[in-house]
């Protein structure tokens, strides 16, 4: 797999934590704070986002930048182009996180090693205070768990129990509604 370059500088969130600054959070903040304002489903909301990519991307020197320099980013921004009432309640909301089922098996090929790590992600995403969690590659996950080279039916037992264990520990350890998106 080829990783292009993050274009997009990392915000500085809660705990002092790096996470990636993306289109699609920056336009969730906005749709958050448009239907605030009265404004449900507000249109141009990836326009804003887009330009406030752009900016960063071409512009922005640093790295990262903090949560209040984003936030008065977006604030700016609508103000600039005449939405008062939508920049008073611009907020960033929290993020999602996206985790690699597969990657962690790539590391991890055997169930005692692989929920461990499992468990520490989870719990990456529980301190970073996320307000959703995407599973990606549970089908190859559990093939190599499994150490089959296509789906058998004793990989629906450790299939099953993936899905458990992080239904299980995002409903304990998660101090309010997370969504959890296992695929």
């Amino acid at each position: 797999m080829i990783a292009l370059p993050q274009r997009l500088p990392h915000v500085i969130w809660k705990n002092d934590r790096l996470i990636p600054l993306s289109e699609g959070w920056l336009a969730e903040s906005i749709e958050h704070a448009a239907a605030a304002a009265g404004h449900p489903r507000w249109h141009l909301a990836p326009e804003v986002a887009r330009a406030i990519a752009v900016y960063l991307e071409d512009d922005w020197v640093a790295p990262a930048l903090t949560l209040d320099n984003l936030r008065e980013m977006v604030r700016r921004s609508l103000e600039g182009i005449g939405y008062d009432d939508i920049a008073k309640n611009s907020l960033i909301v929290p993020p999602r996180v996206s985790i690699s089922l597969m990657e962690i098996a790539v590391r991890a090929p055997y169930e005692i090693e692989f929920y461990p790590l499992l468990k520490e992600r989870l719990g990456d995403a529980v301190d970073v205070q996320v307000a959703g969690v995407r599973l990606d590659g549970l089908r190859d996950c559990t093939k190599i768990l499994d150490a089959a080279g296509r789906w058998r039916q004793t990989c629906e037992r450790i299939n099953d129990e993936i899905i458990h264990f992080c239904r299980t520990y995002v409903y304990r350890n998660m101090p309010r509604t997370v969504d959890l998106v296992i695929q």
